[in-house]
């Protein structure tokens, strides 16, 4: 069995699964400013697990309760620059004075396709490493021109960083982003500033498992939808702040059976629109605007947002997505889809008593929770909430007559998220650039690189025997000589069975 819960602004849900991916059992809370304590009630809520827990998968949107980013001090392997495309020169204001504004540029890096642009300025690097220590700063971030190619250079500059400042956190480009020298820095520079908002998601999120006496793999939903390790989460949480509305979507997608359409995520405050093709979110090809307003290229699905006050802009967002996905139809997910036209699907409760526009049926004066189990049984039980909050929770479980009348549980547009989630695999995706002279060279580099994203989709959570490649595309790049190609892989594999520490 598997759990996913989706915690938002106003809700958290929670869906158990069979090894079958069938809903067992499924609740619906509200949130409370912690996510460890979101988790906490929709666990509660959930009632006796009938069996062992093999993985809990938990959704959140960074957006939810921004965090301050840590400060940093960027460090660049490269060639010098004019200033203009300097370390952070693209940054909002804000964003830069937050994160302390010290950069550095020393010599050193490769070139796209791997040659070496000289070697490491290892003098530079500890000096710099120096100033940042002298300032208080001990988190680093290390972009090596070239380092997806070749990461030397940065795996050399973490070691003179590490001997000159004992304990430092270091984020690496070649772990991070993509081929492009800036946006890579870029993301790799915003990932070391959610480091502590990442290691403080982690511990409650656990703290919230071991109450619930629930020893299982914790994992985090990445922006595309895909699952990670909660400790492969903490080292990479700027892949994964804006997960919600891709789980969403991919859960809509399972429940309808289609494979193209335009999803409309109605939350509480907000409505969220995206396209789909061929069962995935439709990624951006461009910049878009990541944590701290900083614009990053991480293949982030595109999504158009409305707030509540503009949300009769809704219909005419929809028409135009339509015009990039003729034929395609529209899908309703979220606590407000009716408020939008949607219709009542099977299973569906009517609109009744919606408290906050959740989308939850509830009885103002009844604050307990309804299980139903069995074959019809009908128990009731003390709501496992605190009261001054006045939380309230609606579930069902079992497959009797009383029970969910379909695969996707009493409430599937308010529990796609979640049930996607407990029913996902971990994933990963690797870009590189690679240069071949021949077809059997270029063979054998391809191979490369196959294995290096199953290796990272295993580290990434994935058990080693469930590893596989989801999709491998290369093509010449135009601006390069013959023979160099941009790669990119994806690789997915089923949570690998552990315990929670």
């Amino acid at each position: 069995m598997r759990i996913g819960i989706d915690v938002g602004r106003a809700t958290s849900t929670a869906v158990l699964v069979d090894a079958a991916g069938r809903v067992l059992a499924e609740a619906v809370v509200d949130s409370a400013p912690r996510t460890g304590l979101c988790v906490r009630r929709a666990l509660a809520a959930l009632g006796p697990l009938p069996g062992p827990v093999g993985a809990v998968a938990v959704v959140t949107d960074l957006a939810r309760r921004p965090p301050r980013p840590r400060p940093v001090a960027v460090l660049r392997i490269a060639p010098g620059s004019h200033a203009a495309l300097a370390p952070l020169a693209d940054w909002p204001e804000a964003a830069r004075t937050a994160l302390g504004g010290l950069t550095g540029v020393v010599a050193g890096g490769s070139a796209v396709t791997g040659g070496s642009l000289g070697p490491l300025d290892r003098d530079g690097v500890a000096a710099f490493a120096a100033r940042a220590r002298d300032a208080g700063v001990r988190v680093f971030a290390v972009c090596a021109a070239g380092a997806p190619a070749r990461p030397g250079p940065e795996l050399d500059a973490a070691a003179v960083l590490a001997a000159t400042v004992p304990g430092a956190s270091l984020s690496l480009s070649y772990e991070t982003g993509a081929a492009g020298l800036r946006e890579r820095e870029n993301a790799t520079a915003v990932n070391a500033a959610l480091g502590g908002w990442a290691e403080e998601l982690v511990a409650d999120c656990r703290a919230a498992l071991r109450s619930a006496r629930i020893a299982a793999p914790l994992c985090f939903a990445r922006d595309d939808g895909g699952l990670v390790s909660a400790e492969y989460f903490a080292r990479h949480p700027v892949i994964a702040t804006a997960p919600a509305s891709a789980c969403a979507a991919r859960g809509a997608l399972a429940r309808t059976g289609l494979d193209q359409a335009v999803v409309v995520d109605a939350g509480a405050r907000s409505v969220r629109c995206l396209v789909v093709r061929d069962g995935e979110p439709e990624r951006s090809t461009r910049l878009l605007p990541g944590p701290f307003g900083v614009r990053l290229a991480l293949g982030a699905p595109e999504v158009v947002k409305t707030d509540g006050a503009e949300a009769a802009e809704v219909p005419a967002t929809v028409a135009r997505l339509l015009e990039r996905v003729p034929g395609a139809g529209v899908l309703y997910t979220g606590g407000r889809a009716e408020a939008f036209g949607a219709p009542v699907g099977p299973g569906e409760p009517p609109a009744g008593d919606r408290e906050r526009g959740t989308g939850r049926n509830v009885t103002r004066a009844d604050t307990r929770t309804t299980v139903r189990t069995g074959a019809g049984a009908d128990a009731r039980t003390d709501a496992r909430t605190d009261a001054r909050t006045d939380a309230r929770t609606d579930v069902r479980t079992g497959a009797g007559a009383d029970a969910d009348p379909a695969p996707h549980g009493r409430y599937p547009r308010l529990t796609d998220a979640a049930r996607y989630a407990a029913r996902a695999d971990c994933r990963i995706e690797v870009e590189q650039v690679i240069s071949a002279a021949g077809r059997a060279e270029l063979d054998q580099a391809l191979a490369a690189v196959r294995d290096h994203a199953l290796s990272r989709c295993v580290a990434a959570g994935a058990a080693p025997g469930s590893v596989r490649i989801e999709s491998l595309a290369h093509a010449p790049v135009a601006y390069l000589p013959a023979g160099v190609h941009r790669v990119t892989v994806r690789a997915a594999g089923a949570p690998a069975p552990g315990a929670t520490p």
